[in-house]
């Protein structure tokens, strides 16, 4: 990759210049939200493992916990889109809207099937062998961003489309998003240790500069 780790963060800074408002309130709506589900889904994946009952509602607290999980998860993806278009000077001015981005402009069937297909495919790697899952995980992340830009050029995208044009993108650069993933360790250690406080100024700054490291290697390619 051309331009370094430090020109990714600091030009994720000159993006969120002036804009610090907007994105601590987009990464606490969504923060509320995914927690919710998330919390509700590990109650329930807790209950049912404690339970030793034969009540009908305990034996599906655990499939209900995981699609609760599932939800929280794709919810989160919002995230990436509203950054995505923060750094392409494209962001949708009302936070509240930007924190739903994944259900906006017609993305939601495009990216929640290829979501899908994600989950699965990387849990179907991880549950074999760790490390090839942590490996397709890489692999597959770009997903997201590249599903948002296809909607928005008028293209139909199918099941997996955004999932092999993330392989794709990503051979040669996976290594580079790791290491650029642990840059940010220090930083997430110091949000912890303020009782997450920290996150509020954490999170924009990391999505933004990964909104950057995507766009840096996939320019506009899906936006033709």
């Amino acid at each position: 990759m051309a331009v370094t780790r430090k020109e990714l963060k600091d030009n994720a800074k000159q993006s969120l210049r002036g804009n610090w408002g907007w994105a601590i309130i987009v990464f606490l709506i969504t923060a509320i939200i995914v927690g919710i589900f998330t919390g509700a889904g590990h109650w329930l994946d807790e209950t049912y493992i404690n339970y030793d009952g034969t009540n009908i509602f305990y034996q599906f607290a655990s499939p209900i916990g995981s699609i609760l999980l599932w939800i929280g998860s794709f919810i989160g993806l919002s995230r990436n889109i509203a950054f995505l278009e923060l750094r392409d000077d494209q962001k949708e001015e009302k936070p509240y809207m930007a924190a739903f981005s994944v259900f906006t402009e017609n993305r939601f069937g495009p990216e929640l099937i290829n979501f899908v297909l994600v989950s699965i495919f990387t849990f179907l790697w991880t549950w074999l062998l760790i490390i090839p899952g942590i490996i397709k995980a890489y692999s597959y992340s770009m997903t997201p961003y590249i599903v948002k830009d296809m909607v928005a050029s008028g293209k139909q995208v199918s099941a997996t489309d955004g999932i092999n044009a993330s392989k794709e993108l990503m051979k040669g650069h996976k290594m580079a998003l790791f290491i650029f993933d642990l840059s940010f360790l220090g930083w997430n250690i110091l949000a912890a240790i303020t009782c997450g406080i920290g996150y509020l100024w954490v999170t924009p700054y990391y999505q933004t500069a990964k909104a950057n490291f995507y766009r840096r290697i996939a320019g506009d390619k899906f936006l033709k």
